[in-house]
Protein backbone atom coordinates (compact mmCIF):
# COMPACT_ATOMS: atom_id res chain seq x y z
CA UNK A 1 0.00 0.00 0.00
CA UNK A 2 1.33 3.10 -0.93
CA UNK A 3 2.00 6.14 2.33
CA UNK A 4 1.92 9.15 2.89
CA UNK A 5 4.34 11.16 4.57
CA UNK A 6 1.95 11.39 7.48
CA UNK A 7 1.72 7.77 7.82
CA UNK A 8 5.45 7.51 7.78
CA UNK A 9 5.41 9.21 10.96
CA UNK A 10 1.87 9.04 12.60
CA UNK A 11 1.47 5.43 12.21
CA UNK A 12 5.03 3.25 11.95
CA UNK A 13 7.64 2.59 14.25
CA UNK A 14 10.34 5.13 13.44
CA UNK A 15 13.09 2.69 12.99
CA UNK A 16 10.69 0.35 10.33
CA UNK A 17 9.85 3.96 8.40
CA UNK A 18 13.35 5.03 8.07
CA UNK A 19 14.18 1.98 6.39
CA UNK A 20 10.58 2.00 4.27
CA UNK A 21 10.74 5.37 3.31
CA UNK A 22 14.81 5.48 2.52
CA UNK A 23 15.70 2.21 0.90
CA UNK A 24 14.17 3.37 -2.93
CA UNK A 25 16.19 6.59 -2.21
CA UNK A 26 19.16 4.58 -1.55
CA UNK A 27 18.73 2.14 -4.35
CA UNK A 28 17.81 4.82 -6.71
CA UNK A 29 21.06 6.69 -6.03
CA UNK A 30 23.30 3.70 -6.17
CA UNK A 31 21.89 2.87 -9.31
CA UNK A 32 22.51 5.99 -11.11
CA UNK A 33 25.82 6.15 -9.82
CA UNK A 34 26.46 2.91 -11.55
CA UNK A 35 24.69 4.50 -14.68
CA UNK A 36 27.09 7.37 -14.25
CA UNK A 37 30.26 5.16 -14.52
CA UNK A 38 28.98 2.95 -17.73
CA UNK A 39 28.34 6.39 -19.59
CA UNK A 40 31.23 7.21 -19.11
CA UNK A 41 32.85 4.08 -20.39
CA UNK A 42 30.72 4.45 -23.51
CA UNK A 43 31.95 7.77 -24.21
CA UNK A 44 35.73 6.53 -23.59
CA UNK A 45 34.98 4.15 -26.13
CA UNK A 46 33.93 6.58 -29.23
CA UNK A 47 37.19 9.08 -28.37
CA UNK A 48 39.48 9.94 -25.45
CA UNK A 49 38.85 13.60 -27.10
CA UNK A 50 35.64 13.30 -26.26
CA UNK A 51 35.88 11.64 -22.74
CA UNK A 52 38.01 15.09 -22.05
CA UNK A 53 35.58 17.44 -23.64
CA UNK A 54 32.95 15.72 -21.41
CA UNK A 55 35.13 16.20 -18.11
CA UNK A 56 36.01 19.85 -19.06
CA UNK A 57 32.40 19.94 -19.05
CA UNK A 58 31.65 18.19 -15.68
CA UNK A 59 32.18 21.42 -14.04
CA UNK A 60 29.53 23.28 -15.56
CA UNK A 61 27.17 20.16 -15.51
CA UNK A 62 27.54 20.00 -11.55
CA UNK A 63 26.60 23.58 -11.19
CA UNK A 64 23.52 23.47 -13.14
CA UNK A 65 22.82 20.23 -10.76
CA UNK A 66 23.66 22.07 -8.25
CA UNK A 67 21.17 25.30 -8.63
CA UNK A 68 18.28 22.99 -8.99
CA UNK A 69 19.04 20.59 -5.78
CA UNK A 70 19.65 24.18 -4.11
CA UNK A 71 15.85 25.26 -5.15
CA UNK A 72 14.72 21.52 -4.65
CA UNK A 73 16.17 20.94 -0.86
CA UNK A 74 14.57 24.28 -0.16
CA UNK A 75 10.90 23.36 -1.46
CA UNK A 76 11.54 20.06 0.02
CA UNK A 77 12.45 21.45 4.15
CA UNK A 78 9.71 24.41 4.10
CA UNK A 79 6.99 22.15 2.02
CA UNK A 80 7.52 19.47 4.81
CA UNK A 81 7.18 21.41 7.53
CA UNK A 82 4.09 22.69 5.98
CA UNK A 83 2.53 19.43 5.61
CA UNK A 84 3.13 18.53 9.29
CA UNK A 85 1.11 22.18 9.78
CA UNK A 86 -1.91 20.56 7.80
CA UNK A 87 -1.58 23.59 5.81
CA UNK A 88 -2.61 22.79 1.89
CA UNK A 89 -2.96 26.39 0.54
CA UNK A 90 0.82 27.00 1.55
CA UNK A 91 1.91 23.63 0.61
CA UNK A 92 0.46 24.51 -2.58
CA UNK A 93 2.34 28.42 -2.32
CA UNK A 94 5.78 26.82 -2.09
CA UNK A 95 5.06 23.93 -5.04
CA UNK A 96 3.78 26.86 -7.14
CA UNK A 97 6.48 29.51 -6.03
CA UNK A 98 9.42 26.53 -6.26
CA UNK A 99 7.98 25.92 -10.25
CA UNK A 100 8.77 29.49 -10.93
CA UNK A 101 12.11 30.02 -9.16
CA UNK A 102 13.14 26.68 -11.93
CA UNK A 103 11.87 28.02 -14.34
CA UNK A 104 13.86 31.39 -14.08
CA UNK A 105 16.82 29.38 -12.81
CA UNK A 106 16.40 27.72 -16.09
CA UNK A 107 16.27 30.52 -18.32
CA UNK A 108 19.12 32.17 -16.84
CA UNK A 109 21.16 28.79 -17.69
CA UNK A 110 20.33 29.01 -21.12
CA UNK A 111 21.12 32.09 -21.56
CA UNK A 112 24.67 31.88 -20.16
CA UNK A 113 25.06 28.66 -21.80
CA UNK A 114 23.95 29.90 -25.47
CA UNK A 115 26.36 33.27 -25.24
CA UNK A 116 29.60 31.47 -22.98
CA UNK A 117 30.01 28.46 -23.40
CA UNK A 118 33.02 28.50 -26.58
CA UNK A 119 34.70 30.88 -24.13
CA UNK A 120 34.23 29.08 -20.96
CA UNK A 121 36.13 25.97 -22.70
CA UNK A 122 38.69 28.34 -24.06
CA UNK A 123 40.03 29.26 -20.98
CA UNK A 124 41.26 25.55 -20.09
CA UNK A 125 42.57 24.89 -23.69
CA UNK A 126 43.52 26.02 -26.84
CA UNK A 127 42.65 22.41 -28.36
CA UNK A 128 40.62 23.42 -31.05
CA UNK A 129 39.33 19.85 -31.33
CA UNK A 130 38.02 19.88 -27.40
CA UNK A 131 36.37 23.09 -27.42
CA UNK A 132 34.41 21.98 -30.49
CA UNK A 133 32.97 18.45 -29.13
CA UNK A 134 32.79 20.13 -25.72
CA UNK A 135 30.83 23.26 -26.98
CA UNK A 136 28.61 20.77 -28.87
CA UNK A 137 28.08 18.79 -25.74
CA UNK A 138 27.84 21.55 -23.33
CA UNK A 139 25.15 23.55 -25.03
CA UNK A 140 22.87 20.86 -25.60
CA UNK A 141 23.00 19.68 -21.87
CA UNK A 142 22.81 23.75 -20.45
CA UNK A 143 19.87 25.04 -22.61
CA UNK A 144 17.91 21.81 -22.65
CA UNK A 145 18.72 21.74 -18.56
CA UNK A 146 14.93 22.25 -18.04
CA UNK A 147 14.63 18.14 -17.64
CA UNK A 148 17.30 18.23 -15.21
CA UNK A 149 16.21 20.98 -12.93
CA UNK A 150 12.10 20.08 -12.93
CA UNK A 151 13.18 16.78 -12.72
CA UNK A 152 15.07 17.04 -9.31
CA UNK A 153 12.63 19.88 -8.30
CA UNK A 154 9.93 17.26 -8.54
CA UNK A 155 11.96 14.19 -6.76
CA UNK A 156 11.95 16.33 -4.02
CA UNK A 157 8.06 17.28 -3.88
CA UNK A 158 7.62 13.96 -3.83
CA UNK A 159 9.98 13.01 -0.96
CA UNK A 160 8.50 15.61 0.93
CA UNK A 161 5.08 13.62 0.91
CA UNK A 162 6.85 10.53 1.52
CA UNK A 163 6.09 9.10 -2.17
CA UNK A 164 10.23 7.61 -1.98
CA UNK A 165 9.21 4.48 -4.24
CA UNK A 166 7.68 7.22 -7.00
CA UNK A 167 10.77 9.41 -7.21
CA UNK A 168 13.09 6.45 -6.93
CA UNK A 169 11.08 5.57 -10.12
CA UNK A 170 11.19 8.80 -11.49
CA UNK A 171 14.69 9.17 -11.42
CA UNK A 172 15.46 5.47 -12.48
CA UNK A 173 13.52 5.32 -15.62
CA UNK A 174 15.66 8.87 -16.66
CA UNK A 175 18.61 7.38 -16.33
CA UNK A 176 17.82 3.94 -18.30
CA UNK A 177 16.20 5.76 -20.95
CA UNK A 178 19.56 7.84 -21.30
CA UNK A 179 21.57 4.25 -21.39
CA UNK A 180 19.61 2.69 -23.83
CA UNK A 181 19.88 5.40 -26.39
CA UNK A 182 23.60 6.50 -25.40
CA UNK A 183 25.14 3.45 -27.47
CA UNK A 184 22.33 4.11 -30.39
CA UNK A 185 22.97 7.92 -30.75
CA UNK A 186 27.02 7.85 -29.95
CA UNK A 187 27.72 4.97 -32.14
CA UNK A 188 24.53 4.87 -34.60
CA UNK A 189 23.00 1.74 -34.08
CA UNK A 190 19.51 0.63 -35.04
CA UNK A 191 20.01 3.14 -38.52
CA UNK A 192 20.64 5.86 -36.48
CA UNK A 193 23.31 8.27 -37.65
CA UNK A 194 26.85 8.02 -34.98
CA UNK A 195 26.59 11.32 -33.61
CA UNK A 196 29.25 11.14 -31.58
CA UNK A 197 29.35 13.27 -28.50
CA UNK A 198 26.39 15.07 -29.52
CA UNK A 199 24.81 12.11 -29.23
CA UNK A 200 25.80 11.44 -25.73
CA UNK A 201 24.36 15.02 -24.73
CA UNK A 202 20.84 14.65 -27.05
CA UNK A 203 20.76 11.19 -24.36
CA UNK A 204 21.03 12.90 -21.65
CA UNK A 205 18.95 16.09 -22.12
CA UNK A 206 15.70 13.20 -23.55
CA UNK A 207 16.34 10.96 -19.91
CA UNK A 208 16.11 13.85 -17.73
CA UNK A 209 13.24 15.41 -19.80
CA UNK A 210 11.45 12.28 -19.21
CA UNK A 211 11.94 11.83 -15.67
CA UNK A 212 10.49 15.66 -15.52
CA UNK A 213 7.37 14.11 -17.30
CA UNK A 214 7.48 10.98 -14.89
CA UNK A 215 7.70 13.48 -12.17
CA UNK A 216 4.76 15.85 -13.82
CA UNK A 217 2.75 12.83 -13.88
CA UNK A 218 3.18 11.43 -10.34
CA UNK A 219 2.81 14.78 -8.84
CA UNK A 220 -0.48 15.28 -10.75
CA UNK A 221 -1.99 11.57 -10.04
CA UNK A 222 -1.39 11.63 -6.52
CA UNK A 223 -3.34 15.31 -6.12
CA UNK A 224 -0.56 16.65 -4.77
CA UNK A 225 -1.28 19.70 -6.95
CA UNK A 226 -3.60 20.48 -9.09
CA UNK A 227 -3.95 21.81 -12.98
CA UNK A 228 -6.27 24.22 -11.39
CA UNK A 229 -3.87 25.33 -8.84
CA UNK A 230 -1.26 25.78 -11.69
CA UNK A 231 -3.25 28.27 -13.61
CA UNK A 232 -3.87 30.64 -10.76
CA UNK A 233 -0.31 30.22 -10.00
CA UNK A 234 1.26 33.94 -8.67
CA UNK A 235 4.91 34.69 -7.38
CA UNK A 236 5.20 35.10 -3.78
CA UNK A 237 8.45 37.32 -2.97
CA UNK A 238 7.89 35.86 1.16
CA UNK A 239 7.85 32.29 -0.23
CA UNK A 240 10.23 32.90 -2.55
CA UNK A 241 12.64 33.87 0.34
CA UNK A 242 12.15 30.92 2.51
CA UNK A 243 12.61 28.48 -0.34
CA UNK A 244 16.01 30.48 -1.61
CA UNK A 245 16.95 30.60 2.45
CA UNK A 246 17.50 27.10 2.31
CA UNK A 247 18.36 26.89 -1.36
CA UNK A 248 21.19 28.97 -1.65
CA UNK A 249 23.58 27.48 1.12
CA UNK A 250 22.73 24.11 -0.60
CA UNK A 251 23.65 25.50 -3.53
CA UNK A 252 27.11 26.87 -2.58
CA UNK A 253 27.64 23.42 -0.84
CA UNK A 254 27.39 21.30 -3.79
CA UNK A 255 29.00 23.49 -6.90
CA UNK A 256 31.60 23.93 -4.32
CA UNK A 257 32.36 20.11 -4.55
CA UNK A 258 33.52 20.95 -8.54
CA UNK A 259 35.78 23.45 -7.86
CA UNK A 260 37.57 21.79 -4.92
CA UNK A 261 38.13 18.58 -7.87
CA UNK A 262 39.61 20.93 -9.85
CA UNK A 263 41.93 22.27 -7.06
CA UNK A 264 43.06 19.27 -5.67
CA UNK A 265 43.48 17.94 -9.05
CA UNK A 266 45.65 21.11 -9.73
CA UNK A 267 47.60 20.61 -6.65
CA UNK A 268 48.02 16.63 -7.21
CA UNK A 269 49.47 16.67 -10.78
CA UNK A 270 52.32 19.18 -9.90
CA UNK A 271 53.51 16.20 -7.24
CA UNK A 272 52.46 12.93 -9.53
CA UNK A 273 50.40 11.35 -12.20
CA UNK A 274 49.87 8.67 -10.10
CA UNK A 275 48.41 10.71 -7.30
CA UNK A 276 46.00 11.98 -9.75
CA UNK A 277 44.66 8.50 -10.46
CA UNK A 278 44.40 7.70 -6.96
CA UNK A 279 42.10 10.20 -6.02
CA UNK A 280 40.35 10.13 -9.62
CA UNK A 281 39.73 6.41 -7.96
CA UNK A 282 38.64 7.23 -4.40
CA UNK A 283 36.45 10.04 -5.78
CA UNK A 284 34.62 7.35 -7.41
CA UNK A 285 34.44 4.67 -5.19
CA UNK A 286 34.21 6.34 -1.44
CA UNK A 287 30.74 7.73 -3.23
CA UNK A 288 29.36 4.19 -2.69
CA UNK A 289 29.37 4.39 1.09
CA UNK A 290 28.27 8.01 1.49
CA UNK A 291 25.37 7.66 -1.03
CA UNK A 292 23.88 5.13 1.36
CA UNK A 293 23.66 7.74 3.83
CA UNK A 294 22.67 10.72 1.22
CA UNK A 295 20.09 8.32 0.51
CA UNK A 296 18.57 8.12 4.50
CA UNK A 297 19.07 12.16 4.50
CA UNK A 298 16.58 12.08 1.87
CA UNK A 299 14.06 9.73 4.11
CA UNK A 300 14.60 11.71 7.42
CA UNK A 301 14.08 15.57 5.86
CA UNK A 302 10.62 15.09 5.00
CA UNK A 303 9.97 13.13 8.22
CA UNK A 304 12.16 15.93 10.82
CA UNK A 305 10.20 18.32 9.02
CA UNK A 306 6.54 17.30 9.11
CA UNK A 307 7.19 16.54 12.61
CA UNK A 308 8.64 19.60 13.48
CA UNK A 309 5.26 21.38 11.57
CA UNK A 310 2.89 19.03 13.68
CA UNK A 311 4.84 19.53 16.97
CA UNK A 312 6.06 16.44 17.70
CA UNK A 313 9.13 17.01 19.88
CA UNK A 314 9.96 12.84 21.07
CA UNK A 315 9.01 11.97 17.38
CA UNK A 316 11.82 14.79 15.77
CA UNK A 317 14.90 13.58 18.85
CA UNK A 318 13.17 10.00 17.87
CA UNK A 319 13.89 10.18 14.37
CA UNK A 320 17.21 11.70 14.27
CA UNK A 321 18.63 8.92 16.91
CA UNK A 322 17.72 6.67 14.44
CA UNK A 323 18.92 8.23 11.33
CA UNK A 324 22.44 8.98 13.14
CA UNK A 325 23.03 5.22 14.06
CA UNK A 326 21.94 4.12 10.72
CA UNK A 327 24.87 6.58 9.18
CA UNK A 328 27.68 5.72 11.84
CA UNK A 329 27.14 1.78 10.65
CA UNK A 330 26.87 3.08 6.75
CA UNK A 331 30.52 4.74 7.57
CA UNK A 332 32.09 2.50 9.90
CA UNK A 333 31.45 -0.67 7.77
CA UNK A 334 32.67 1.44 4.99
CA UNK A 335 36.03 2.26 6.90
CA UNK A 336 36.00 -1.14 7.51
CA UNK A 337 35.91 -2.32 3.87
CA UNK A 338 38.60 0.23 2.62
CA UNK A 339 40.94 -0.65 5.49
CA UNK A 340 40.99 -4.14 5.08
CA UNK A 341 40.45 -4.70 1.10
CA UNK A 342 41.99 -1.65 -0.38
CA UNK A 343 44.37 -3.78 -2.85
CA UNK A 344 41.30 -5.67 -4.07
CA UNK A 345 39.29 -2.48 -4.79
CA UNK A 346 41.77 -0.91 -6.75
CA UNK A 347 42.55 -3.54 -8.73
CA UNK A 348 39.41 -3.04 -10.09
CA UNK A 349 40.57 -0.42 -12.13
CA UNK A 350 43.36 -2.59 -13.96
CA UNK A 351 46.24 0.71 -12.73
CA UNK A 352 49.87 0.25 -12.59
CA UNK A 353 51.95 -1.50 -9.66
CA UNK A 354 52.97 2.11 -8.94
CA UNK A 355 49.30 3.36 -8.66
CA UNK A 356 48.10 0.03 -6.85
CA UNK A 357 50.90 0.66 -3.64
CA UNK A 358 50.28 4.75 -3.55
CA UNK A 359 46.33 3.77 -3.52
CA UNK A 360 46.34 1.41 -0.70
CA UNK A 361 48.38 3.44 1.51
CA UNK A 362 45.94 6.49 0.35
CA UNK A 363 42.73 4.90 1.54
CA UNK A 364 44.06 3.67 4.11
CA UNK A 365 44.64 6.89 5.74
CA UNK A 366 41.34 8.92 3.91
CA UNK A 367 39.34 5.42 5.60
CA UNK A 368 39.80 6.60 9.24
CA UNK A 369 38.11 10.01 8.47
CA UNK A 370 34.67 7.71 7.18
CA UNK A 371 32.82 8.03 10.66
CA UNK A 372 33.62 11.47 10.89
CA UNK A 373 32.16 11.99 7.67
CA UNK A 374 29.47 10.11 7.95
CA UNK A 375 28.37 11.89 11.10
CA UNK A 376 28.61 15.28 9.72
CA UNK A 377 26.83 14.02 6.75
CA UNK A 378 24.06 13.28 8.46
CA UNK A 379 24.24 16.33 10.94
CA UNK A 380 24.01 18.61 7.82
CA UNK A 381 20.75 17.38 6.50
CA UNK A 382 19.53 17.85 10.60
CA UNK A 383 20.63 21.30 10.14
CA UNK A 384 19.00 21.98 6.83
CA UNK A 385 15.35 20.10 8.53
CA UNK A 386 15.84 22.35 11.01
CA UNK A 387 16.27 25.45 8.16
CA UNK A 388 19.96 26.09 9.43
CA UNK A 389 21.10 25.87 6.08
CA UNK A 390 24.15 28.29 6.73
CA UNK A 391 25.38 25.62 9.38
CA UNK A 392 25.97 23.13 6.84
CA UNK A 393 27.31 25.46 4.49
CA UNK A 394 29.99 26.19 7.21
CA UNK A 395 30.77 22.56 7.66
CA UNK A 396 31.17 21.68 4.27
CA UNK A 397 33.56 24.85 3.88
CA UNK A 398 35.36 23.75 6.35
CA UNK A 399 35.72 20.26 5.36
CA UNK A 400 36.25 21.06 2.07
CA UNK A 401 38.47 24.33 1.84
CA UNK A 402 39.11 26.14 4.82
CA UNK A 403 40.88 23.04 6.37
CA UNK A 404 42.35 20.63 3.73
CA UNK A 405 43.27 23.07 1.30
CA UNK A 406 45.78 25.21 3.97
CA UNK A 407 47.40 21.79 5.21
CA UNK A 408 47.66 20.58 1.91
CA UNK A 409 49.46 23.60 0.34
CA UNK A 410 51.71 24.26 3.44
CA UNK A 411 52.95 20.73 3.81
CA UNK A 412 52.86 18.92 0.98
CA UNK A 413 56.58 20.22 -0.41
CA UNK A 414 57.49 19.12 3.23
CA UNK A 415 56.06 16.11 3.71
CA UNK A 416 55.06 14.69 0.19
CA UNK A 417 52.08 13.24 -1.38
CA UNK A 418 50.74 11.40 2.47
CA UNK A 419 49.99 14.73 3.80
CA UNK A 420 47.26 15.19 1.08
CA UNK A 421 44.86 11.89 2.30
CA UNK A 422 46.30 12.92 6.07
CA UNK A 423 44.87 16.58 5.58
CA UNK A 424 41.42 15.46 4.43
CA UNK A 425 40.86 12.55 7.54
CA UNK A 426 42.13 15.88 9.65
CA UNK A 427 39.12 18.31 8.15
CA UNK A 428 36.87 15.28 8.53
CA UNK A 429 37.52 14.97 12.24
CA UNK A 430 37.41 18.76 13.12
CA UNK A 431 34.33 19.51 11.17
CA UNK A 432 32.71 16.72 13.14
CA UNK A 433 33.56 18.05 16.24
CA UNK A 434 32.50 21.54 14.86
CA UNK A 435 29.11 20.01 13.40
CA UNK A 436 28.69 17.91 16.88
CA UNK A 437 28.50 21.63 18.72
CA UNK A 438 26.41 23.27 16.50
CA UNK A 439 23.99 20.17 16.75
CA UNK A 440 23.97 20.94 20.18
CA UNK A 441 23.19 24.81 19.73
CA UNK A 442 20.26 24.00 17.54
CA UNK A 443 18.69 20.92 20.20
CA UNK A 444 18.81 23.65 22.71
CA UNK A 445 17.02 26.42 20.84
CA UNK A 446 14.59 23.86 19.72
CA UNK A 447 13.73 22.23 23.49
CA UNK A 448 13.49 26.20 24.73
CA UNK A 449 11.03 26.70 21.60
CA UNK A 450 9.04 23.99 22.96
CA UNK A 451 9.01 24.40 26.67
CA UNK A 452 8.01 27.74 25.84
CA UNK A 453 4.67 26.84 23.87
Amino acid sequence: MKKSIEEYVEKMDVNKAAWSISIPMVISMISIALYGIVDTIFIANFSENALNAVSLAYPIQNIITALGLGIAIGVNVVLSKSIGEKDENKSSKIIINGILITVITWLIVAIIAALGTKSFLGFFTDNRELIGLGTSYLKITSIFSVGILFEILFEKVLEAHGKTRESMILQMCGAVINLILDPILIFGYLGMPALGIRGAAIATVIGQISGMIIGAIFIIKNKIISWETLKEAKFELETAKSILHIGIPTMIMEALSSFIIILVNKILIDISDTAVAVWGIYTKVEKFVFIMIYGFNSGMMPMIGYSLGAKKKEKVIDIIHCFSKIAFAISGIGMLVFLLLPKVIIGWFGVSPETLQTGIIAFRILSIGFIFQGISIVLSAIFQSFEKASYSLAISLLRKVFISIPIILLLKDIYGLNVVWWAYTIAEIITTIVAVVLYKKVMKNFNKKEESL
